[in-house]
């Protein structure tokens, strides 16, 4: 059964971000979100994989409806999720013919107001904030 818990509890400011990210060998994935008044990177390492959708067409059948109801009512305002079972994270652990569990894969949900991203990854992010 999937689970969410939310991670960075209260430090990410509620607002609605743009998002970047950048990914690559040298810095690893790094998913900045921004506003008028600050930006947050949130650094991943490097990924082993990454899956960015609209969150318009993503909501339906991709999670849970249980995990969802629960963050949906606070419009999702701790922005990042750490999740258990997941349907993506699973798909990559299969795809890796089981090497995941070995790697001990962490699976991500940043949810914003425009996209969600799931991340794969064997390393628990950091946070960093900037003022603008």
């Amino acid at each position: 059964m999937e689970r969410w818990k939310e991670i960075f509890v209260g430090k990410i400011p509620n607002g609605v971000y743009q998002v970047q990210m950048i990914n690559g060998e040298k810095q690893g994935l790094i998913v900045e979100l921004s506003n008028d008044d600050i930006c947050i990177l949130i650094k991943f390492g490097l990924a082993q994989a990454v899956q960015m959708l609209d969150e318009g067409i993503v909501q339906c059948n991709l999670y849970s409806e249980i995990e969802l109801a629960k963050y949906r009512e606070d419009s999702f305002k701790n922005v990042i999720y750490e999740v258990q079972n997941g349907s993506f994270g699973k798909q990559i652990n299969d795809i890796s013919g089981g090497y995941g569990e070995i790697l001990g894969l962490r699976h991500y949900i940043i949810i914003t107001q425009n996209y969600n991203i799931d991340i794969v990854t064997e390393w628990e992010p950091s946070i960093e904030f900037n003022s603008k």
